[in-house]
């Protein structure tokens, strides 16, 4: 039971902070999928590296990452519930979190894969945040238009961001990446965005409880 509880926090470690979701509001998006690869040398010092798939209709998004200590993990996100449920396949079990919750356990460690509420400024509403346009490039077959983006620290990072499916395809700060290949428009499975049936919810109180040494 402990080395299962482990390995869930090691999926949470990975999932999460690859993976931040724009919940704000609901942006305006064109619904597709694609293939999806992430790399990051933020953790721990190495190279860490992943690859799925995503997919995003008018108000969810859905990314699967292969591998890890559970076999995999997928994230789903309601952009109009603010809820993101992380479900974990080869256990038939999920967790899920509000918005809140899930920016609280990702420390800023890994690239952000999200949509922008406003895509024509990637910046708005982001205080200390400032964002040039670098004009329009093609990436990956896609028109894009390319955005230098300075975090409230003087980070630097760039992100292309699709002028059709209103969605950024790479984005990059320095010591980490990532970037849709493959991308094929069109509706996604209404499926692929629910908890499938007979998965069990996680008491995270528990688990949290769980991994505490016992009181001498």
């Amino acid at each position: 039971m402990k080395a299962q509880t482990r390995a869930v926090f090691a999926v949470l470690s990975v999932v999460l902070l690859l993976c931040s979701w724009a919940v704000a509001q609901v942006p305006q998006l064109t619904p597709f999928s694609a293939d999806v690869q992430v790399t990051s040398t933020r953790m721990k010092g190495s190279s860490q590296e992943m690859n799925g798939k995503v997919y995003v209709d008018r108000s969810h998004m859905r990314m699967d990452m292969n591998g890890g200590p559970l076999g995999g993990a997928v994230m789903i996100t309601n952009l109009a519930t603010k809820t993101t449920y992380t479900l974990m396949p080869a256990q038939h079990m999920y967790m899920e979190f509000n918005a809140n919750q899930a920016q609280g356990r990702r420390p800023g460690m890994g690239p952000n894969i999200k949509s922008y509420p406003d895509p024509n400024d990637p910046c708005a509403n982001q205080e200390g945040v400032t964002c040039k346009n670098l004009g329009v490039e093609q990436m990956n077959g896609r028109s894009c238009v390319h955005w230098q983006i300075t975090d409230k620290n003087g980070k630097v990072g760039n992100v292309w961001i699709d002028q059709k499916l209103h969605f950024p395809i790479k984005a990059t700060d320095g010591d980490s990446s990532w970037e849709l290949t493959n991308i094929q428009e069109g509706q996604p499975a209404a499926s692929m965005f629910e908890i499938p049936p007979g998965y069990q919810k996680m008491d995270m109180g528990s688990m949290m409880q769980g991994m505490r040494p016992p009181q001498q």
